[in-house]
This record gives structure tokens, sequence and C-alpha cells, in this order.
């Protein structure tokens, strides 16, 4: 498109301007989709990118740009006022600065402008800006070291720099471009200050590329986007703000009609432009600032001298007399410490020729590559490649082998069973608070549904789904609870199926024959607290006539206590006697008391009310001992039968 005068210039910069606007709000959905990505996958995989943009798309990215578009009419209302704060500029008036204010007033009447507001930061560098939103309340700031270093002519040329910004709306442009190259921020993980972390982090990379290859090539694509997204906008900026430099400076030449004054104004502000402790990047409103690195934001002093030059040619280089009505004292001073000798016209000429990456260059940061990658995880992702070639390395003439260590599934697996894992500690915590229900499915059965699928594969999910137990008994006699944790004790339901089967009773404790000595059962104790058989067996006589004798009022009770009798004497006999004590205890079981005493338990369950009131397990192993009543042994001793037949 052809462009005719200055004003078509500024008007085919705004669309351009426009144009690169565009570039932020993309580069903030990229950011904020990869800082997303890994959350969504654990949290909402139907709609996470991971899976699928469509899903993302329908559902996040409108949450996402309402998010970002609040932030930034958020911040803008406030831009001002965070201007000030972080410039500690103060406003004055005619009798604060009375020369300051008799060369402002007069440029912004040439230039249509209501009077703006002045201010002043007490600073010794030499500098400049414009800041606001609308015309009507923008503020024009003037650091004392420009006031007091530059004649008349000079300040008139910066001043009317920063009120074409303000009559091309630029500095609304770069208010904006400022507010969200820092919301960007926002969604920018810095790297750690600590080395040792930033190791850490590096050596990482090789264990996930045996572990989980997929998730390297991941974290390196995220961090490879971060820095495109970072750039393209540091250098959308960089282009925005230099090109409205130019113009503002074309313009300032014929608001003044004196671009000598400007070249010598901006010969004076080079190298002295630097306000002490304003936080990088925040000089992209100013009339110089940053021109490498990644807050750089204007053109150099040589390339916008050489583009005066070229457009007034001689004007730009005769220096007339010009209007000075500083005091004495500071013209002396100016005098006085003025730089020797300016650079020559050819020097700056030749300075501002560059090549065509230079500008992508200037906006490059020192604490990343190319790749977005700091030196100690370019080293550990060369080093992850490594371990992933080695242990693949059969498989590098096979390329199906090796899409296979790229399958997603195991990924997936990963984020649901962190995604378990954040269900159950947020549910957790909040029912610790009383804020929640009691979690539940956070065990091991949840887990090993979610391994099922990886059992026998060679991946790591395959090893940690072979290696988990299932819930149940195993031949060891260890249960694994469906909450995840073991135990030497079965569930009730185990309890209850192992009676049932093996016609036994369950113990309170798991014991061993022997374990504390293995007794003869024709040993005879010296005291009356030693083990002894005899005794045992006494016992189980008087629980029996007790229920013979019993009342009906009493009868139940004691006939649930001649239950638990059996039930002990059959685990201490069985523990300190073994098969030998039980076959001496079923021979004593045949006497009339026992006999009365079992037909007296087989009258009382066949009476629903009776039975009713017993837990499961208690009535099946009632009704073992009503059946059986010689062979009534613990689950213990039964298992230990089951295995000599064996």
């Amino acid at each position: 498109m052809r462009v005719n005068g200055l004003y078509g210039h500024v008007r085919s910069n705004d669309v351009r301007s426009i144009a690169l606007f565009a570039g932020f709000v993309a580069a903030f959905h990229l950011l904020a989709a990869l800082a997303l990505a890994v959350p969504l996958a654990m949290l909402d995989p139907d709609h996470a990118p991971l899976y699928g943009w469509t899903g993302y798309l329908v559902r996040w990215a409108p949450i996402v740009t309402v998010v970002g578009a609040l932030l930034f009419v958020a911040q803008m209302a406030w831009h001002v006022r965070t201007v000030r704060r972080r410039t500690d500029f103060r406003f004055v008036d005619d009798q604060d600065e009375p020369r300051l204010c008799r060369i402002v007033e007069p440029l912004t009447i040439t230039a249509g402008l209501p009077t703006p507001y002045v201010a002043v930061i007490d600073s010794p560098a030499l500098n400049a800006f414009a800041c606001g939103i609308r015309q009507k309340d923008a503020v024009l700031v003037f650091t004392r070291g420009l006031i007091d270093g530059l004649d008349d002519d000079e300040l008139a040329a910066v001043a009317a720099h920063e009120i074409v910004h303000i009559v091309n709306g630029d500095i609304r442009l770069i208010a904006a471009t400022n507010v969200c190259l820092g919301t960007l921020q926002l969604l920018q993980p810095r790297p750690s200050t600590r080395r040792v972390k930033r190791i850490q982090a590096a050596c990482a990379l090789p264990i996930l590329a045996l572990l989980l290859p997929l998730l390297v090539v991941l974290i390196l694509v995220t961090m490879f986007l971060r820095r495109l997204a970072v750039e393209g906008s540091h250098l959308t900026r960089k282009l925005i703000a230099s090109a409205r430099e130019f113009i503002a400076d074309a313009e300032a030449v014929r608001l003044t009609q004196n671009p000598a004054a400007l070249v010598s104004a901006l010969r004076r502000i080079e190298g002295r432009s630097a306000i002490p402790g304003l936080a990088a990047g925040q000089d992209a409103m100013m009339i110089d600032g940053a021109h490498q690195g990644a807050f750089a934001t204007h053109p150099t002093i040589a390339e916008r001298v050489a583009a005066i030059i070229s457009v007034t040619g001689s004007m730009a280089l005769i220096a007339p007399a010009r209007r000075d009505t500083r005091s004495p004292g500071l013209r002396a001073r100016e005098c006085f410490g003025r730089r020797s000798g300016a650079p020559r016209e050819a020097d700056f000429l030749r300075s501002a020729r560059q090549g065509a990456g230079a500008a992508l260059a200037r906006v490059s940061s020192g604490e990343f590559n190319r790749l977005g990658l700091t030196p100690e995880l370019t080293v550990g992702a060369v080093a992850a490649i490594g371990v992933f070639l080695w242990a693949h390395s059969a498989d590098l003439a096979r390329p199906s082998a090796l899409a296979a260590a790229f399958d997603p599934a195991p990924l997936r697996t990963y984020f649901a069973m962190g995604r378990e894992g954040m269900r159950c500690q947020t549910q957790g915590i909040g029912w610790t608070i009383g804020l929640a229900a009691k979690p539940t499915g956070c065990d091991l059965t949840s887990t090993n549904e979610m391994l099922a699928a990886h059992r026998g594969k060679d991946n790591i999910f395959g090893k940690l789904a072979d290696s988990l137990p299932e819930v149940g008994e195993n031949s060891s006699g260890i249960t694994t609870r469906s909450d995840g944790t073991f135990s030497n004790k079965p569930s009730p339901d185990i309890q209850l199926a192992e009676v049932q089967r093996a016609r036994c009773f369950q113990t309170d404790r798991p014991y061993a024959v022997g374990d504390r000595g293995l007794h003869a059962v024709t040993e005879q104790p010296r005291h009356r607290d030693d083990i002894s058989l005899p005794r045992y067996l006494a016992s189980s006589d008087a629980a029996a006539r007790s229920v013979t004798e019993a009342t009906p009022a009493e009868r139940d009770a004691r006939l649930l206590d001649y239950f638990k009798v059996r039930k002990l004497m059959g685990e201490v006999i069985h523990r300190f006697f073994g098969d030998p004590g039980l076959q001496v205890a079923a021979a004593r079981y045949v006497a009339p008391e026992h006999q009365t005493a079992i037909a007296v338990l087989r009258e009382r369950l066949a009476d629903p009310g009776f039975a009713s009131a017993l837990s499961p397990l208690k009535r099946a192993e009632l009704e073992v001992l009503a059946a059986a009543p010689l062979d009534f042994v613990s689950c213990i001793a039964r298992r230990a039968q089951g295995q000599k037949k064996a």
C-alpha cells in the first residue's frame, strides 16, 4: 500500500500496530494453553489441549479470554498510578517549574491538545516520557537531569516528541503493550536462582527419558513454545515502539521546525538516560530506552539521528544559536560537564546499519537459548537423548518399536493417577476441617484399575502394575486391604468366606505353633501359672456345665461364653501343644456336658430371634461348632492341615 506524507505514515503505522498487537493476544493464549496443559490433563482431560484442541477451545479458551481481558482492563485503568509508583514522579505547575511550563504550554496549544499535566522525576538521568490513556488525563514527565541539562530549544524538541506521542495515541498503545507483556510474564515461569535446583531439574530429564520419554518431549516442546511466544512478544513491542519513536521524532521536527535541536538533544541524552532503580522494561514509554536484550524497546540514537538527517538534510547539521533561559550556574555546569566531542555523522550512519536479524537479536534474553532452555537444562536434554538412545539401542532399526516408546497411554495413566491423588488430598483436607465428606475410592483398588491395562507391558506402569498385590489374601497370609494398606489380619468378608469354606474359626491375632515353645501333652506344670493342658480342658468343661446349669434367662449368655472359651482354648492348645493337643481336646469334648451344651446351641440357632442378633462371622462360626464340635479348630490350624495334605 502506497503511503503519502507523514500523516499517511502515521495512519499506516496504526494499522500495522494493531496487526502486531494481535500477536500479544495469540501469545497470551499460547502461554495460557501451555500453562494449563498439565493441570487440565489431570483435572479435566476431556477439555485438555494435550488430548485435543476442540474441547479446550470450547470450554477453556473463552474463560482464558475473559480473564485476560479483565486483567488488561484493570491494569490499564490503574496505568498512571502504576507508572507514578514505579518512577516516583511528582506533579508540578508554573510556580514549581516556570521555565518548563513556559516551554510545554505553547507546544500543546500548537498541537491542539488540552494542557496536559506536567511532572518531574528527581533523577540526574536525562529522560522524559508521556503516560496516560486519554489525552485529557495525559501526563508529561521530565527528569531533573533533562530539565537542567538541555537548553530551551533542546527541551522543547523533547517536549514536542512526547506531545506527539499523546496526539498519535502512542501512550495508550505503549501502555497496552506494557500491560500485555506484564500479563505474559505471569504465565512464564522463571528459572530458579539457586543453581542446585536448576541442576536437579536437569538431572530429572534423563530419568524421565527412561520412565516416560513422551513427558520429556512434552517438556522440551513446552519450553520452546514459551520461548517463542515471549520472544515474539518482545519483538512485537520493539517493532511497535521503534516505529512510533521514528514518527514522533519526525513530527517533533515538524512541530518545532528545528531538527538540529532534536539531534543535539538526542546526542546529549545518549548514554545518560538510565534512571537508577527503574525496573527493566519500564522505559518503553521514554524518549530513550533499552536498545538490546529481552526488554529492548527503542531504536538506537544513531538510527534516529540518521533518520532525521535523511529527511531534513543540512538543517539537522546546522546548529544556529538557541534559546537558553537557564540560570548562569546551570549553563556553566553544563559547559563544564559537556562530553568532549560529539560523534561524527558518519559514525552515526555506520552504527545505524544492521543486518536483518539484528532486531530479533536485540530482544533475545541471556537466560535461555533459542530452544528456551537454561544451560543446565540444555545439558539435561542432551543427556536425556543419550539415555533414551542407549535404553532403546536394540530398537533403533525398528521404527515401530521406537514409536511404541512414545505411546501416550502411560502418560494418560500418569495424569489420571495425579488427578486421583489430588482429589483425595483435597477432599481429605476438606473432610479434616469439616467442609467435605470423607474421601472415597482413595485406595489400592482404584490404582489397580487404572494400571490394569498396563499389566504385562514393558513400561514403567506395566512393571508397577505387576508389582502391586491384588486386594485380598495371598498365600503367605498377608492381606492387602482396599485402602492400599497391608495387614496380617484379613478383612471381615475374607474371614467369613474362609470360615464357611474351611469350616474353622478365626482368631483375634495370628500365631504359629511353638512360637513360645512347644509342649508335650503329657507335660505336668510345676507352677500354678504354667502352661497346662489339663487346666485348659477343665476350663472348657466348666463352661459347658455352666450352660447345662443355666436358667432360661441366663442360657444365651452362658452359651456365648462357652463359644468364646472353646475358641480361646482351641487357639491356646494348638499354639502350645500342636496337633496332639487338638486330638486330646477332641477326645475330651465327647463328655456329656459338652454334648448337652452343643444340643442347646443347635436349638438356639434354629430360633430366628437368637440368630438375627449375631454378626455374620459369629453366626457362621457357631454353625461350624454346632455341626462338627469335635473338629472345631482355628483357621490357622486348618491351613496347616491343608498344607500337610498338599
